[in-house]
């Protein structure tokens, strides 16, 4: 496998080249859910992935054992503590090296080339691009990084909270709805159209409501724009998919760990999802990106860097870095970005793309994603 070797060479290129509307058409994000960069991707070849020298390589579990990371044989473990305070804890101010402590030793387990089915999402990264510096926008779990990725806002609250409005709330809920401006309003406000789609929406025991960041918006709670994953398909051979989409999986099919589910279930899922994109009107013009919204617990030996300052919380982000694959035929061949990313890079992306301002301050930090794609 061919790869950049690291930042772009000299002399330098624009590292944003402007995306216009005679390349992309449609932009697809497609949220997976609790895997780590090197659970998934630690012996990529050519990656920065998992050596004896990276931070937290040999770190103690509760029981006083030494642990490094070693290949998971088990394709359905059980799910980790992942909101912030474990992620917190895991991370160490930077040495990462309390995952094991805090969540046991298969916290430190990673997938490689010869584990079943994962040639198949490698075959993805391979033939595209994949991007190895990465990161959750927030150090917690659902919804922060959702409400990220569509706002650069998360109403300054990094924990895990259920919106305002029903259905399916079954736990703590945020005290008002959100008013603040997201990329369906801008997306909207251009004249062009945009879509949610979840899988089992609404369907309360399987759908997650906290995973759905426009229900936490007075605007779109229940906007037509929210639709089941179900009608996908038939939107995509209508001739007039929308501009802007994103696709969240269910609990089968989104990776997230859970006894019983093998996280092949997940890249199946995937392989066919992708593949019945390539194989429609859109795909010309199109751009799909994968990103994991959170690491869920597992080992990764980046320390993410620190901003975003919450005067009541601390440094807010960025999380624990995760997994981001641009497939596009605009997207660069074999080739790995090295460029630092969050969330909000995507959301930049999509604004770059269909010519919308920042929202906030948050939404104008850092890179974009265009370093991935070949323009």
């Amino acid at each position: 496998m061919s790869s950049a070797p690291g930042p772009s060479p000299t002399p330098t290129p624009d590292p944003n080249p402007t995306p216009s509307s005679a390349t992309i058409k449609n932009i697809i994000v497609v949220v997976m859910q609790n895997r780590s960069f090197d659970n998934l991707f630690g012996e990529f070849p050519l990656a920065n992935g998992i050596t004896p020298s990276g931070a937290g390589f040999s770190q103690r579990d509760a029981a006083g054992k030494t642990v490094t990371p070693f290949v998971l044989t088990d394709l359905a473990t059980a799910d980790f503590s992942h909101t912030r305070g474990p992620l917190v804890d895991s991370w160490d101010q930077g040495l990462m090296d309390k995952f094991a402590f805090t969540n046991g030793d298969n916290a430190m387990g990673h997938y490689d080339a010869a584990t079943t089915g994962m040639s198949t999402l490698w075959g993805w990264a391979q033939q595209f691009a994949l991007a190895d510096n990465f990161f959750p926008s927030v150090m917690g779990d659902a919804p922060s990084n959702q409400l990220m990725l569509i706002a650069a806002d998360d109403n300054q609250f990094p924990f895990s909270i259920q919106p305002f409005f029903a259905p399916c709330n079954t736990g703590i809920t945020t005290q008002q709805p959100y008013t603040f401006q997201h990329i369906g309003d801008q997306v909207a406000s251009k004249g062009l159209t945009w879509a949610w789609y979840h899988e089992k929406l609404n369907q309360c025991g399987d759908y997650v409501p906290q995973e759905n960041p426009f229900q936490f918006f007075t605007d779109s709670h229940s906007a037509p724009n929210v639709k089941d994953l179900s009608a996908f398909d038939t939107d995509l051979a209508s001739g007039s998919f929308p501009a802007v989409a994103f696709v969240q999986a269910g609990a089968r099919h989104d990776m997230h760990p859970a006894l019983g589910v093998p996280v092949t279930d997940g890249i199946t899922w995937l392989d066919g999802f992708l593949k019945s994109v390539q194989a429609s009107p859109i795909w010309n013009n199109a751009a799909v990106v994968v990103v994991w919204d959170s690491s869920g617990g597992w080992y990764d030996h980046v320390p993410p860097p620190q901003t975003d300052p919450v005067p009541a919380f601390g440094n807010e982000g960025l999380g624990i870095r995760v997994p981001m694959i641009v497939i596009s035929p605009l997207a660069k061949k074999n080739y790995i970005s090295h460029v630092q990313m969050d969330d909000v890079s995507i959301l930049q992306f999509i604004q770059k793309t269909f010519g919308l301002p920042a929202l906030n301050t948050r939404n104008q930090q850092g890179n974009d994603i265009s370093d991935m794609f070949q323009f």
